[in-house]
């Protein structure tokens, strides 16, 4: 039996950066700052996961997308994938819409990468095969129409007294996520 070769990070060079940075419609130093020592630039470069903290629109999604860019044009592994969890679709979309504008960077928007919320990760690799090898048959994924059903199913008095207590069927919805309906 052959061993899996290991997983080498492609170094992230100063030109690297200003590429990205041209790709994405930006100021060659825009990840560098005019002096060169801008933190942006030394978190592109990092091999090391990091945690990036900012404000709201202070540009966390185009240093991500910027990395992501860098990384598709040197990506050299067939079978390895980078995957990419948002915890919303307004990041996955804009994530997509921002890579989708050049070969390298729609590479990364198919298998055996993944760039989507943590939801549909959930879904596509977890919840879905785990139901599959229980032979559930799974006909839709959709919350309306299971919410319906859970809520069509609830006993009369029940589904009055939350409608007294203006209780809605998104009661029956944990918050955020979706809902399989299985075949009968």
């Amino acid at each position: 039996m052959s061993a899996t070769p290991g997983f080498k990070a492609p170094l992230i060079t100063d030109e690297d950066i200003r590429t990205a940075a041209n790709y994405l419609g930006l100021k060659a130093d825009a990840f560098s700052g005019p002096k060169g020592d801008d933190e942006r630039a030394k978190a592109l470069k990092t091999l090391e996961t990091k945690d990036i903290a900012a404000c709201p629109g202070s540009g966390k999604t185009t240093l991500l997308v910027a990395k992501l860019a860098i990384l598709s044009m040197k990506w050299e592994y067939c079978g390895r994938g980078i995957c990419v969890l948002s915890h919303t679709n307004v990041a996955r979309n804009e994530i997509e819409s921002r890579l989708g504008h050049t070969a390298a960077g729609r590479r990364l928007l198919g298998y055996p990468h993944f760039i989507g919320t943590i939801h549909s990760f959930i879904n596509e690799f977890l919840a879905i095969p785990w139901l599959n090898s229980l032979n559930f048959s799974i006909k839709m994924i959709d919350t309306d129409i299971a919410l319906n059903r859970r809520w069509n199913a609830l006993a009369y008095g029940t589904r009055s007294g939350m409608e007294k207590a203006f209780l809605t069927r998104k009661v029956l919805q944990a918050r955020g996520t979706s809902t399989f309906c299985m075949g009968e």
